[in-house]
């Protein structure tokens, strides 16, 4: 039987049991077990089967409906024709396989294509404000197919690594209404008819979301808001907690030059002891970022000097590269290292942010020795990403950890040196 796919997905964690509704698939002659999958992309997938928690009348007439109405047997299995939905508890997923399951009642009343993979999700998601998916079988983007049920699921999944990132800052999101062939807008103040369980913060007149919760996630997620914007700073104070620099080629074909560039500032980062983070933007660049020292008071004015420093050393020794030119009229075919949109008010798309293209790229972190000639700015989509984290780890996980103190050598070395622009 085919690969179980979806099996590799990200299930989040809870505390009590998991629950859904899965559709029966087969009989065991054996072990008297019920093979059940999910629905997925116009398939069922396969997740094992269950034998406990049925009674022994239900087991009968269950065992009776699917030798009467099998389409395929092969010793010791019999398959049935998707129809039958059961509700189980189970403990976690392992191997493609639920763990633990248990019948809880048939769902007779439910149609098996309503059986899905992201319904599951949606419905475990360990929230505490109820909400109610609107719409799920609105289509976003049209290849993958990513209708909204789908793309909540998504964020639900990746929430344990994209919140960190949203923690205690002031959100801007680019909403797409009608999907990502609409028309679409940003939204930084947030909308009068937001739930009182939405945070705010307020600067300048603009009341900005803060996205601290899955509820809040969600809640996004179904006004549709695909893109996620964040400041370089906290809500609670003036002075930046990472370095971000933008390498933003003039189109995708172009994507290889954002790729030496990095390599390039890699060199750098390593001769003066920084950890620093490569991610996709996914647009057309790369970005890289630069955890600042956890008890740094340097604000983005002393940063700048550094900032300054590295796009000039790129320029001067690629210039037929690289540029700092801010008109895109006068670029041509190079790359723009943009380092002046690190600064106060200004925003990055946060990691693990979708973005609204035909593709359904996320802007996804990377490991260094993926920074090659081989990557491609279009491959990590929503499914990639998915799969990629439930098979190994997120490359940005120790950001939060990470201690530059060499910033402040460095920059203490540079300050006479380097005339701030």
């Amino acid at each position: 039987m085919e690969e179980n796919r979806i099996a590799k997905f990200l299930l989040p964690r809870r505390v009590s049991l998991y629950q859904g509704v899965f559709i029966v698939m087969g009989y065991h002659t054996l072990d008297e077990s019920f093979m059940v999958g999910l629905h997925f992309e116009d398939e069922v997938q396969p997740f094992g089967s269950f034998i406990h928690g049925i009674k022994q009348a239900e087991r009968q007439t269950l065992k009776e409906t699917v030798l009467a109405n099998s389409v395929r047997t092969q010793h010791p299995m019999v398959w049935v024709s998707p129809g039958i939905c059961v509700e189980l508890t189970f403990e976690s997923i392992e191997n493609g396989k639920l763990m633990n399951p248990a019948f809880q009642a048939f769902r007779f009343s439910m149609d098996w294509k309503a059986c899905t993979w992201n319904k599951m999700i949606i419905e475990n998601a360990a929230v505490q404000e109820p909400f109610n998916l609107t719409h799920p079988d609105k289509v976003i983007w049209d290849n993958p197919r990513i209708d909204k049920e789908s793309f909540v699921a998504y964020l639900i999944q990746i929430s344990p690594y994209m919140l960190p990132f949203l923690q205690n800052r002031a959100l801007t999101t680019i909403r797409y209404p009608k999907g990502i062939h609409g028309e679409s807008f940003y939204q930084r103040n947030c909308p009068d008819y937001a739930p009182d369980f939405i945070k705010t913060s307020e600067r300048n007149g603009i009341v900005n979301i803060v996205c601290n919760e899955l509820s809040t996630l969600i809640w996004l997620g179904n006004q549709l808001a695909i893109e996620y914007h964040i400041p370089f700073q906290t809500i609670d104070t003036d002075l930046p907690l990472e370095i971000v620099l933008d390498l933003d080629p003039p189109s995708r074909d172009h994507f290889p030059l954002a790729v030496k560039a990095a390599l390039e500032l890699k060199t750098v980062f390593d001769s003066f002891g920084f950890i620093s983070y490569p991610k996709l933007s996914g647009g057309k660049g790369l970005q890289i970022h630069i955890p600042l020292p956890r008890s740094s008071s340097l604000t983005y004015e002393d940063i700048r000097i550094l900032t300054s420093f590295l796009a000039d050393y790129l320029v001067q020794k690629h210039p037929e590269d690289f540029t700092i030119e801010r008109l895109k009229k006068n670029r041509g075919a190079r790359l723009y290292i943009d380092y002046v949109q690190f600064a106060a008010g200004k925003t990055i798309i946060c990691p693990y942010s979708t973005r609204g293209n035909e593709e359904a790229t996320v802007a996804t972190p990377l490991y260094w020795h993926e920074v090659n000639d081989q990557l491609t700015a279009g491959k990590f989509n929503i499914p990639n990403v998915l799969n990629r984290l439930a098979n190994g780890d997120c490359p940005m996980r120790n950001f939060f950890q990470t201690d530059n103190r060499s910033l402040f050598p460095v920059l203490s070395m540079l300050k006479d040196k380097v005339k701030v622009k």
